[in-house]
């Protein structure tokens, strides 16, 4: 048999250094599991309120829809009556608007007009009767009228008092506040204003 001789000393491994590097090693594995359990976590969360919101959001879009749906309906109607006036009224209202406020005398104010398929109804406001009367032979003279009717004159009194019913001032002079139609002459508007 041969003899063991073993002449080389006997030296141990050093078993800490293989122990740190596993520790060191299931630190770094339970951060990173501690991390994807919280990112999936906080996700779960966001999700669920996002969810939440979308369901909101989804109940008032069918809310919005259905008011559109509504006013479409309501309104169908005066859409369908504005179409038509628009139709029945095509003529250039620009000249008749410049006709109206050059002929105005001075010191009056046009408060308020309205065009109808072959009149104009006007409210003017004047200082005197006889501002009224020039106004409205003006008017019956120009081309762009067949006709004017004054519909209503009435006294609108500058700085009325309240409680001072019956007393007289001389010191304000009231205005004249005159409603007046105006028939349209479509053959010489529609010409461009050449007869």
């Amino acid at each position: 048999m041969i003899p063991d001789i073993n002449l080389i000393p006997k030296v141990e491994r050093n078993q800490q250094g293989s122990k740190l590097l596993y520790i060191l090693m299931s630190i770094v594995a339970l951060l990173l599991l501690s991390l994807f359990l919280w990112q999936y976590f906080g996700a779960r969360a966001q999700i669920t309120e996002l969810q939440a919101e979308e369901a909101n959001l989804i109940t008032q879009r069918d809310q919005l829809l259905s008011d559109v749906n509504t006013s479409q309906s309501v309104n169908q109607g005066s859409l369908e009556q504005s179409l038509r006036f628009v139709e029945t009224v095509s003529y250039p209202v620009s000249p008749l608007m410049d006709e109206i406020q050059g002929l105005q005398p001075s010191n009056s104010y046009l408060r308020n007009y309205t065009f109808n398929p072959g009149s104009v109804s006007i409210s003017v406001d004047f200082e005197t009767l006889s501002d009224v009367a020039t106004y409205v032979s003006r008017l019956s003279n120009s081309s762009y009228f067949t006709d004017g009717q004054v519909l209503s004159i009435t006294n609108s009194g500058l700085g009325e008092e309240l409680g001072t019913e019956g007393v007289t001032n001389f010191d304000v002079i009231p205005r004249q506040s005159v409603e007046i139609t105006l028939l349209i002459n479509e053959t010489y508007l529609t010409t461009g204003g050449v007869q």
